[in-house]
């Protein structure tokens, strides 16, 4: 290396200098990368769905209850899709095995066997099915309260004032089928009527699946 005026002499064998050079071009690279990556996280994507890329756009309730709806539709989707295996419907068997599923039941082969029994020829759930049952399990709460007055009184509950019982309480409307379905699934003691015990304490348990 040659020396300029006023510096002295300074002996680097030429894998010094190489070495040099390479690790300034790699860290003034790295540099570079690292203020892209921090711009690019400045904001994510869903801040920007939100609220636009300046941050300043207002989100009302009607959007973003838009958002939670067809973010549940999507996952029950798939949910349903890796049942259906390409068909429009899922079987009643396979639609039980998914209420039971993270629930605290121990022996689910009893309501399994008890089900094919009562319903020998598989029809099938739709989507639009499928999709109305856990939009009835969201509003949960609102629907206990009315099961909780029949537990008072007592009484079980028949398919018809199920059905009733869920519209007021939540405004879904369940198909009789899909109600036959449910209550073939959970009616134990098979008398044709559903009791707070039988239903209600076992779908509760089922909502918590996502903290498991």
């Amino acid at each position: 290396v040659l020396k300029t005026e006023g510096e002295d002499l300074v002996p680097r064998s030429y894998w010094d200098t190489l070495r040099r050079s390479t690790s300034q071009a790699l860290f003034s690279d790295l540099a570079e990368r690292a203020d892209d990556i921090s711009s690019s996280l400045s904001d994510t994507t869903l801040l920007v769905h939100f609220f636009g890329k300046k941050g300043k756009a207002e989100l009302n309730f009607e959007d973003f209850y838009r958002f939670m709806d067809n973010l549940q539709t999507e996952v029950l989707e798939i949910e349903f899709l890796s049942y259906s295996n390409g068909m429009n419907t899922i079987s009643e068997e396979d639609f039980a095995h998914i209420l039971l599923r993270y629930t605290n039941v121990e022996n689910t082969s009893s309501y399994l066997e008890n089900m094919r029994c009562r319903i020998p020829e598989e029809k099938g759930i739709t989507f639009d099915e499928f999709r109305s049952f856990f939009q009835f399990l969201n509003n949960l709460e609102d629907f206990t309260i009315a099961m909780q007055m029949y537990n008072f009184a007592s009484r079980s509950i028949g398919q018809d004032e199920f059905k009733r019982a869920v519209y007021v309480a939540t405004g879904v409307k369940l198909s009789p089928h899909l109600v036959n379905t449910v209550f073939k699934i959970f009616d134990v003691d098979r008398d044709d009527q559903l009791s707070y015990k039988e239903f209600i304490g076992i779908m509760k348990d089922r909502l918590n699946r996502g903290f498991r």
